[in-house]
């Protein structure tokens, strides 16, 4: 490497607390004080590898460079990181209408008109996924994704693939034989929705009748004992905003627990960029600042509608931001277009934020890279 070369901490890197994250790569990494001063340094000064290995102030300097230079946290300036995306994650919408109304959900307040992704187009978008190695596909994007009547054809196609599918749903079309097959294999997790245990509450959290209640805590319960070899398990996220939610999440996690290994989330539900908004979620604000420190969303996933379009991120719930059409471009040239390349200037603070952008409501932009400090 030419002692000439500048080197900068990557966009895509940021820290929470002790944890170094890399967006573009997926990776997570624990750092010491000296290891987040020594990246927010670089983030806003670049500089040579020898002058870095002179900073007088960082122990064991050789080490972190070398380790900081294999895992891409640090790249030479001159890197266009804008056009860089790696698909960990996928979410495709094959259906868009649910058998739910959520209180905590925009379906409630703005219900998706009815739509079925045609198999011919699922499978050409699978094609277009050729090359790459998601960790899973999910077919979703507020749908319920069992409403789908080709369901089954569709997780068959994923098992030719090698691809696996990360089923978020409420559970309540999913039958025994339905979770049977599911166990066959290419299933990565299962998420559920199940926001209380006690039926009134869930009925009127979800807007259901509780005939689907029971139905949705049967499947929880049946597959937990059926489903026991996924990759990553099985979760029951609980969501809304309440004062009784740590109590609705003990009780999910006492009765549940005996059927199988569980893992109960209490989900901090979000307006979903301003889609909705009611004592349920959480409104955000980003609008304070000019530049921001990131969001993995750009940087990692690919959101497919029902028509095959490609837009920005599971925020969108009207997907008002096209990146491009899946059935005349590839991945790549949606993902490294103009476009998708000035929404990561913007997010990843190369550039002023857009007045308008869906981002400036939204709970996963980051303010910051770094925490202040020696940095």
């Amino acid at each position: 490497m030419s002692a000439s070369i500048e080197y900068k901490t990557s966009i895509f890197v940021h820290c929470t607390k002790s944890i170094i994250f890399n967006d573009l790569t997926n990776r997570a990494f624990f750092g010491d004080e000296d290891d987040i001063a020594l990246l927010g340094r670089l983030a806003d000064s670049p500089n040579t590898l020898q002058a870095i290995s002179l900073f007088p102030d960082i122990d064991e300097l050789d080490e972190r460079i070398e380790f900081f230079l294999s895992e891409h946290l640090l790249v030479p300036v001159s890197t266009d990181e804008t056009v860089k995306f790696i698909p960990h994650r996928i979410d495709i919408e094959t259906c868009r209408q649910c058998n739910a109304r959520c209180q905590f959900c925009p379906q409630s307040v703005s219900p998706k008109s009815r739509g079925v992704m045609p198999m011919d187009l699922f499978s050409l978008i699978l094609s277009r996924l050729e090359g790459t190695t998601p960790e899973w596909v999910a077919f979703n994007h507020y749908g319920e994704p069992l409403v789908d009547p080709f369901f089954r054809q569709r997780l068959e196609l994923l098992r030719e693939r090698n691809f696996q599918l990360g089923l978020f749903t409420n559970g309540i079309l999913l039958k025994d034989a339905l979770a049977d097959f599911l166990a066959e294999g290419g299933v990565y997790k299962i998420v559920f929705n199940f926001p209380s245990l006690e039926v009134s509450e869930w009925c009127r959290l979800m807007q259901m009748p509780e005939q689907s209640y029971w139905k949705a805590r049967h499947a929880i319960e049946y597959s937990l004992t059926t489903c026991t070899n996924l990759p990553q398990g099985i979760a029951i996220s609980v969501n809304g905003v309440t004062e009784t939610q740590p109590e609705r999440v003990q009780a999910i996690k006492e009765h549940f627990s005996t059927f199988g290994d569980v893992q109960v989330r209490s989900e901090l539900s979000n307006s979903r960029a301003g889609s909705i908004q009611n004592e349920l979620v959480q409104i955000s604000s980003s609008s304070a600042w000019r530049h921001y420190g990131g969001c993995d969303r750009i940087a990692r996933h690919l959101h497919v509608s029902s028509e095959g379009k490609v837009f920005l991120c599971c925020q969108d719930y009207d997907q008002n931001v096209i990146l491009g059409d899946l059935t005349q471009e590839s991945v790549s040239e949606i993902m490294s277009g103009p476009l998708a390349r000035q929404l990561r200037a913007e997010m990843f603070g190369l550039a002023p934020m857009q007045s308008g952008r869906i981002c400036l409501n939204c709970h996963s932009l980051r303010p910051v890279r770094f925490p202040a400090g020696r940095a």
